[in-house]
């Protein structure tokens, strides 16, 4: 299985992506699709591999077989986010045909995305919907996302698909024949061509080339969202180093303005992954790829040098008096898309504001979707991205490792007990496509995994550019390491780092060697 030597190689999906610029149910048809734009052409249809037909005669008295004709070409209504027909797979295909044979048919489909993200999800398949018949159910879980998840496949009363972050447990669920092979209806040269980058097939493939899954959605993690209008009118400038992060903190706090970090993790049953992003990310800048990458695969242990230096950094920041609102105490108690809040001014007038916290360490996905305004209802956020608010770079640490960057992407599974469905299978073949993500993308919140996904699409979205410009100015990417750690070293780090920030650092020992003890045994 090839799980190795992909790190290196995950910048290459973003740049191209970015060269130019029981749970709830609820139907996706329920939100307001943006303005429709015309698709582009279909750049993401396979070469035809079709062996031709037998031409040798037939013996006497026997009719030649009726030659199957390939699917005349059909381009989809003006302005609809589908791809043109023949797309190279059988059942998404079908599904566009203008018979609709699956109209009516219902695919439900469990992710983590709520409020904003949920809603773009949503918009990102109405056409899809509008063109086939087909409903495609939204369950949007929260917190409880892989718990619920996981009881529901190993109860066997899973969803149609499911949305996974982690391809380490996409391929324990392969490996226990509880999701499907995709290769096993979608054609794997294809499918390692399309997503052949850093989160691609590769990180979802097995020993026997079984391929348990469709990369999705690519979100740069290495970002901190501050608020511009409030930094320029207190005379704060945006550190490039740590030095500078570090003195920026320490001013911050002299000055009485508040706290430098915006800081909460708590989420159900998923609390701490938010503070193993930290730690990931401090890991590549202090000790660097290589050690990263061999802490992945527990060849460097958790109770190790490197780690614990990393730790000490971050707990620098999160452990010193007046660094993080509300104090170390709150970290786990504040709830994972609420620490930004203070951030904004209630009345949307940033005159005479001071923040009560000024920087968020959070991915790409974050912004405008949970912004206070946007979570208590509100269509768009009034705070406009690249005047109100900005995301810079977490600054390198140690010259030495550069300019890392860290990502990760989340998995399309098609789970098994429903594989013989063809409008499961239509619906995943068309969220391979670069449509599957199109209005997403439009909305200016989303990073497609599909390399064939047209680079105009990206143009004149603020934060996609800030993406851009941190993944094409990094020296090493890594792809976030606890995704791809065993499910039981997952929960551990989980579960360990939150303790750990509970006993205000304290509890240093415990924490490593807990994940450490943890790890399956080889």
């Amino acid at each position: 299985m090839a799980r190795k030597t992909w790190w290196s190689m995950m910048v290459i999906t973003v740049a191209i992506a970015l060269a130019c610029g029981a749970p709830t149910a609820s139907p996706t048809g329920a939100q307001t699709a943006p303005p429709d734009t015309t698709a582009p052409p279909d750049t993401t249809a396979p070469p035809d591999t079709t062996a031709p037909p037998d031409m040798t005669e037939p013996p006497d008295g026997t009719e030649p077989p009726e030659e199957t004709q390939p699917p005349e070409e059909s381009p989809p209504p003006a302005g609809m986010a589908v791809p043109t027909v023949p797309t190279g797979y059988t059942e998404l295909d079908a599904a566009l045909g203008a018979d609709k044979p699956y109209n009516g048919k219902r695919v439900t489909i469990q992710t983590q995305w709520i409020l904003g993200e949920g809603a773009n999800f949503d918009a990102a398949v109405a056409d899809f919907e509008a063109a086939t018949g087909i409903e495609i159910v939204q369950e949007s879980i929260a917190s409880q996302h892989e718990l619920v998840l996981r009881t529901r496949i190993e109860g066997l009363t899973p969803p149609d698909l499911a949305m996974l972050a982690q391809p380490s447990a996409v391929v324990e669920y392969g490996g226990r024949g509880l999701t499907t092979d995709v290769a096993t209806f979608m054609d794997p040269d294809t499918l390692n061509s399309q997503f052949s980058a850093g989160f691609g097939t590769s990180l979802i493939t097995d020993e026997s080339g079984a391929i348990w899954g469709i990369p999705f959605k690519v979100d740069v993690k290495s970002t901190i969202w501050y608020p511009i209008k409030a930094f320029d009118s207190h005379g704060y400038a945006v550190p490039t180093t740590w030095e500078e992060m570090q003195a920026l903190a320490a001013q911050i706090v002299a000055d009485g303005n508040g706290s430098p970090w915006c800081l909460g993790i708590r989420d159900g049953q998923a609390t701490g992954w938010i503070a193993t992003d930290w730690l990931e990310d401090v890991m590549l800048r202090t000790a660097g790829v290589d050690a990263y990458n061999r802490w992945i695969t527990n060849d460097l242990k958790f109770d190790s040098p490197e780690v614990r230096a990393a730790l000490d950094v971050i707990a620098e920041q999160w452990f010193t008096e007046g660094y993080v609102n509300g104090g170390y105490q709150a970290i786990t108690a504040t709830d994972r898309l609420e620490p930004m809040d203070p951030m904004f001014p209630p009345d949307g007038n940033w005159e005479g504001f001071t923040p009560g916290c000024w920087m968020h360490r959070q991915a790409t996905w974050f912004g405008p979707d949970f912004f206070p305004d946007v979570r208590a209802g509100a269509e768009q956020s009034q705070y406009v991205l690249g005047e109100d608010i900005g995301i810079m770079y977490f600054p390198g640490i140690d010259p030495a490792h550069g300019t890392p960057a860290l990502g990760a992407g989340d998995t399309l599974m098609v789970l098994v007990d429903n594989a013989d469905r063809p409008e499961i299978r239509a619906v995943a073949e068309f969220l391979s496509t670069p449509f599957g993500l199109q209005r997403w993308i439009e909305r200016g919140s989303a990073i497609s995994a599909n390399q064939t996904t047209p680079a105009e699409w990206y143009a004149d979205a603020y934060k996609l550019d800030v993406a851009a410009d941190i993944v094409g100015n990094s020296t090493s990417f890594g792809f976030d390491a606890s995704d791809l750690m065993p499910p039981e070293a997952n929960r551990a780090f989980w579960d360990g780092i939150s303790a750990w920030i509970d006993s205000g650092g304290t509890a240093t020992d415990q924490f490593l060697q807990s994940v450490d003890a943890a790890w399956p045994a080889q």
